[in-house]
């Protein structure tokens, strides 16, 4: 939005960076380093980066019309408790519009930031799921396994910060150019660095791939102190990144400058990922109910598993799930199995917890070997090893020694279709939340539609549809005619089913036999099914009623 509204603005260039808190904090200061002129943000962010920098920061206000748009669009999640928690200037608007329209939401008021895990922890008690409310807020929900929603500011609000930012530009024009000059040189040399005192001021600070510090005030202060005590570089690893501390002197007095290097870029060919936020598993059909009570039983998080699906079923997004359910601090590694070579490697530099591995056939000798290393280790660094396979390996199973894993099926999206509507109103949230969307709901007949299509990706098909869908509706609803006018494409092939004729069958019989195979090959569009049938649609309408 904040992209569409600034080409249409004058005197005004306008580029967007996103990131939330410390992550805004760091793309504010590289701005600053680049020569901008103002930083327009919002809420605790925009609080942050005004602290961090020495620019002109415009907070983006919360509009009614931004609450009211927030609430509804949470109503598709009819049969959770819902909550709404934020300061008053939030919640004396938000109290208004849910006693107006009868909404069944809580409303809960905080005077400090420092309250917010203690409501969230109370709400969390009373059964509440889904919570609404500002970065901080969302964040905190979200550490609690609670869904959590941020109120997103509208066109009204970008506008005036843009009135706003002009406003102040004037102001500020002649000493900023000062200031990005200063900025300029100091941030020429582009690493994760901190200069600071020996009593533990900083001076100056650069951040590219953290956020911000990843040691705390007292740790760092503790190795700069150890520096000055010794008189030589301090060199330590933790976790996944090495930190190095070298004295200089700047003017009368002698400063430390800590440099932090990322240990996982090392590792350019496995993801190496903290899951903070419990993934959400959609579990409206039995079969995925009786998966997710499965996996949360306690002893799932020390049993090598393998999960058996098609793809596009969820097997990584499970595996993410098993990790986060059961309070792993370590790190979930994902890894494809012609990629083990760093696997090793990143056991003695990281905290692993969890290894993903993605089998996409039987492998070779040699990687069988390099399989039964990896499992030994992880063995011995009490690691659990899940597996990804689209069909069971017997032999690989006794060549690995895993007789006893725990195998899970996980069924396609055509024999969880009660998924479907709850599937597509979490894809609704999200794009609306990363990408803007308008689409709020799809309208129950589509849902029916969508129900009765073909998906060979399965919920990768799926999301990637709504994504195409909800990009294309400007309105609030998405209606039965658009998924018409966008007919579902897909990049994964459909299976290839064979038509087995039974002996004492009839020529009746057999010509439906045919004719289901063509129609689910061709997603129950009967006017396409006809065409490759050689007979009309008339004649093919009358043949199903038959």
């Amino acid at each position: 939005m904040v992209e569409e509204l600034g080409e249409k603005q004058e005197n005004l260039q306008v580029a967007t960076k996103v990131g939330n808190l410390e992550e805004g904090v760091k793309y504010a200061k590289e701005m600053e380093r680049s020569g901008y002129d103002l930083i327009i943000s919002r809420g605790g962010t925009a609080g942050l980066i005004r602290n961090a920098i020495s620019l002109p920061v415009i907070d983006v206000h919360m509009s009614g019309y931004d609450l009211l748009r927030t609430i509804m669009l949470t109503m598709g999640h009819s049969k959770e408790k819902k909550a709404l928690v934020g300061f008053t200037n939030i919640t004396l608007g938000a109290a208004s519009i849910i006693n107006l329209l009868e909404i069944d939401m809580t409303v809960v008021t905080i005077q400090d930031a420092n309250e917010v895990d203690v409501v969230l922890k109370s709400l969390k008690e009373e059964k509440h799921t889904i919570v609404l409310g500002d970065v901080v807020t969302v964040a905190a929900a979200q550490r609690l396994g609670m869904s959590g929603f941020l109120i997103q500011s509208g066109r009204e609000s970008i506008m005036e910060a843009f009135e706003e930012a002009r406003r102040q530009f004037v102001y500020q024009q002649k000493s900023q150019r000062l200031v990005n000059v200063m900025r300029y040189f100091l941030g020429a040399r582009k690493m994760d660095m901190l200069i600071a005192t020996a009593q533990g001021d900083v001076i100056f600070e650069n951040w590219s791939k953290f956020p911000g510090s990843p040691i705390s005030q007292n740790e760092w202060i503790e190795l700069v102190n150890q520096a000055f005590q010794t008189g030589n570089s301090i060199f330590r690893t933790v976790d996944t990144f090495q930190i190095r501390v070298d004295l200089f002197q700047e003017q009368e007095e002698k400063v430390a400058m800590i440099l932090f290097e990322d240990l996982l870029t090392a590792y350019p060919n496995i993801t190496i990922e903290q899951i903070d936020q419990l993934p959400y598993i959609v579990t409206e059909s039995a079969a995925m109910k009786r998966i997710k009570n499965l996996v949360e039983k306690p002893l799932m998080a020390k049993e090598n598993i393998v999960l058996i699906g098609k793809a596009g079923v969820g097997k990584k997004e499970l595996a993410r799930y098993i990790h986060a359910v059961h309070g792993k601090n370590g790190f979930f590694v994902s890894v494809d199995l012609d990629k083990l070579d760093q696997v090793e490697e990143s056991f003695a530099n990281s905290k692993i917890d969890t290894v993903f591995i993605h089998l996409s056939q039987v492998p070779e000798l040699k990687k069988v070997n390099e399989l039964q290393h990896i499992l030994a280790i992880a063995e011995q660094k009490n690691v659990q090893i899940i597996f990804s396979q689209q069909e069971v390996f017997e032999e690989l199973k006794s060549n690995l020694g895993m007789d006893e894993a725990v195998i899970i099926h996980l069924p396609s999206l055509q024999e969880r279709t009660e998924d479907i509507e709850t599937l597509v109103q979490q894809f609704l949230m999200e794009f609306h939340q990363e990408l803007g969307t308008q689409p709020i709901k799809v309208r129950k007949n589509a849902i029916e539609y969508l129900k009765n299509m073909q998906w060979p990706g399965n919920t990768n098909d799926l999301k990637a549809y709504i994504k195409k869908l909800a990009l294309a509706e400007s309105g609030y609803v998405i209606e039965e005619n658009l998924l018409r006018d966008l007919p579902f494409v897909s990049d994964v092939k459909p299976e290839q089913t064979t038509v087995v004729l039974e002996k004492n069958e009839t020529l009746k019989e057999i010509e439906q036999k045919i004719i289901e195979k063509v129609l689910k090959e061709e997603n129950f569009n009967q006017t396409k099914a006809a065409q490759r049938l050689g007979m009309n649609r008339a004649t093919l309408w009358r043949k199903l009623k038959k």
